[in-house]
Parts: structure tokens; sequence; C-alpha cells
């Protein structure tokens, strides 16, 4: 089953939220993504590319998300809440991985597991995360309190601000209690004080076939699409994945093609040593497939390498169908300043499908 998606690329989250609120929406159908005076039917790439945009919009312009990028935290806008963006959000998340898709990949490691019923190790949480310079201060103090007096002069300073986010035993504890206190304060801030918020959140991601209680149950194998692991793709990550579309052995377009390849082995290994004007793995994989990463379900076929004559007089440069995975190198190139130079063009020209 197959519904139509229509996309405006310069207004991608509201397309979709558009698209959300259509009576005949149904989160189950496989969406069929148009993007608006863009020439190209929807055979995997379209529907990539769309996904992984709409995972950047959301956590960077919706209004539900704040902190450092990989670190995101829930904002606490009560506007926002009333106007039940987190339940959207959630929604959108679910109706992205549904379908292969990437998850936000953006929140912080420690909220994640608190909203999964696990306990985080706080000694790597980054408090400035917060944002809050006040607060910031304010763990440091109880972070460092190693003696009696320092105690005493939080009790008396800070005592009803950590009374007040659920640590009445403040005024009890001993220097041993501080490293528990630290991180109830955190996981107040982190999750008790935007409880509704997450609660709302949840409940999109429950409204796509109880994503959410999926999440919890295999808490581990979604942590990748959750939050921001630190991996990204590497040179081998890239060979693995490509296959290449050989012409006959013994054959002059034979001979081309290897030529193109050893420069195509040598790009790859330029953007590993960082050399190769600012281009990076996932920056091939998107011009490839639509997708900045490896889609939880793999790619339903294998990446491909295919190429194409060149003509006297002629500079064409490589391209792609990002509905087959395939990549389209030209044959007979030898100079590797020129093909890093096609390369680049290839990748920052591209304007949209059907426009390359």
């Amino acid at each position: 089953m197959i519904t139509t998606v229509i996309i405006r690329r310069k207004h991608i989250l509201q397309s979709a939220c558009t698209a959300l609120s259509r009576s005949y929406f149904v989160w189950h159908k496989v969406p069929n993504v148009e993007f608006v005076v863009e020439m190209a039917e929807d055979y995997g790439g379209p529907r990539r590319e769309f996904f992984r945009l709409l995972m950047i919009e959301l956590q960077q312009s919706f209004g539900v998300f704040f902190g450092k990028p990989g670190q995101l935290l829930f904002s606490y806008d009560q506007r926002a809440f009333a106007l039940n963006k987190f339940y959207t959000a959630g929604k959108l998340i679910a109706w992205s991985i549904m379908h292969n898709g990437p998850g936000p990949r953006c929140l912080s490691r420690q909220l994640y597991l608190l909203m999964c019923g696990q306990k985080p190790d706080f000694s790597t949480f980054d408090v400035s995360n917060f944002q809050d310079e006040e607060l910031q201060i304010k763990l440091e103090k109880v972070a460092t309190c190693r003696t009696l007096a320092e105690l005493e002069e939080i009790r008396s300073s800070l005592g009803d601000f950590i009374f007040e986010c659920g640590v009445p035993n403040i005024y009890t504890a001993s220097v041993a209690d501080m490293p528990t206190i630290y991180e109830q304060i955190i996981t107040h801030h982190l999750y008790h004080r935007v409880a509704s918020m997450i609660h709302q959140f949840v409940s999109g991601l429950n409204s796509c076939g109880l994503m959410w209680t999926m999440v919890e149950k295999f808490w581990e194998q979604f942590l990748p699409m959750f939050t921001h692991t630190g991996r990204t793709l590497s040179r081998n990550d890239v060979q693995e994945l490509f296959t290449i579309n050989w012409s006959a052995q013994g054959s002059n377009c034979r001979e081309q093609e290897e030529d193109t390849i050893y420069l195509w082995e040598c790009w790859l290994m330029s953007i590993q040593e960082e050399a190769s004007m600012n281009i990076t793995y996932e920056d091939v994989l998107v011009f490839v497939t639509g997708a900045d990463a490896v889609p939880p379900l793999g790619f339903q076929q294998n990446c491909q390498i295919d190429f194409y004559g060149l003509e006297a007089g002629c500079r064409r440069i490589p391209y792609s169908s990002t509905c087959a995975c395939c990549l389209f190198l030209p044959r007979g190139i030898r100079d590797e300043a020129e093909f890093r130079d096609l390369m680049f063009t290839a990748l920052r020209g591209s304007l949209g499908f059907g426009k390359v």
C-alpha cells in the first residue's frame, strides 16, 4: 500500500506536518515522496532524502529540543506542549523509522537511558549542555563538595534549590551523599522537569504501531537511532557498500574503467586524510542514496558503480540514481586533479532530483 506525500524542499518540516494532518494519512502506508518541481519517481531515493532532511529540520527548528548537537534535551516549553508539538515530533520520528529511515540520532545518551528506564552514567555528562550558566555553577558547586564546611555552605546557599529539585534530604545528607545528590539534580532537570513533554513525545511515537514500547524493550538496539554514537563512515565502509559493474575482462572499456577506479580509490583515501575539499563519506552516501547513513535494515540493493563514456570536447560530471543506489563515473579519467574536481562539482552542485 502506497500513499503520495508532496514535499516542498524549502519547507520540509512544514510539508511533513501538513501530510500528517491529512484525514487520509495512514502511517503504515509506504510514502511515495514527490518533491515539488523535481522530476523523479520515488523508488526509494526521494523517500530516503526526505526522511534524512526531515530529521535534521526536526531537531534544528521545531522548537522541542535544545542543547549541543548530538546531546539534545527536551525544551521546557508550555506553548509547544499546548500545540502538541512534542507529539508531532514523536510521530514524525516513528514514521521515519517505520519506513527504514533514520532516527533523530541527537538525544543526550543519559536522557535516552532515563526514558528507557535504565540507569545512566552521569560521569560523562556535560553540564554546559543545560545552557543555563547559573545552573551550571550550582551543579559544579555540588559536584566539588568534599568537606563538611563546603556542605554547610551548600545547605545555606543552595538548600532551597536542591529541595525543589526533589531532593529534600539535602538538609540531613553527609558529604558522602553528595555524588548521589548531584545525579539526582541532573535527573530532575533532564527528565522529571520535562516529564509532561516526554510523555507527549512518547505518545506520538506509540501512535505508530507502539514504536516506543518496542524501543523500551530493545533499548540497546535502538540506541544508535536516538543518540549520537560518534561513529562516522570509514573508507572500508564505503568500499564494502559498492559493487562495481565492470565491462568484459580484456576489453578497452575495462582498461578505462580500471583507470577510473584507481582514481576513485585515491579520492576515497584523500577524504580519509581530510584533504579532499571538505568532502565526507557521508556526503558521498547522500549523493548516491539520499541517506547519510546505512538504514537500520540496510539498502534494498547493493550500491553500485557504473560507467559512461566521455565525448570529445564535452565535460560531463558524475551523476547518480538514488533509487537504484548507483553512482555513474566517467571511463578513462587519468588525471587525479581532474577527477577530484569532477566529484566536487557533482557533490556540491546537486540541486535536487532531475536537476543534475
